[in-house]
């Protein structure tokens, strides 16, 4: 079986829109957020905006997860 792990840019826009639709959710704001997950303030503004390509850290988004209460798997599906 093969697979395509090729980059795909569009997963981080879709990770991204999902952090923050999930943050907001929660009335956290971004200061919030990045207390209690421990991530620079910065990182998490223009990680949030998807207009770049940004990775972000499993263990950072699992920390994210974590707090927001919301299973990790919830990042990476797209929604309309």
């Amino acid at each position: 079986m093969s697979r395509n792990f090729e980059f795909n840019p569009e997963m981080y826009k879709i990770v991204a829109k999902n952090v923050r639709k999930y943050r907001k959710e929660k009335n956290l704001t971004i200061d919030e957020l990045c207390k209690y997950a421990e991530i620079k303030k910065e990182f998490l503004q223009n990680f949030e905006l998807a207009d770049t390509n940004m990775a972000i850290s499993i263990y950072d988004l699992y920390k994210i997860s974590v707090i927001l209460n919301t299973s990790i798997d919830k990042f990476f599906i797209e929604e309309d």
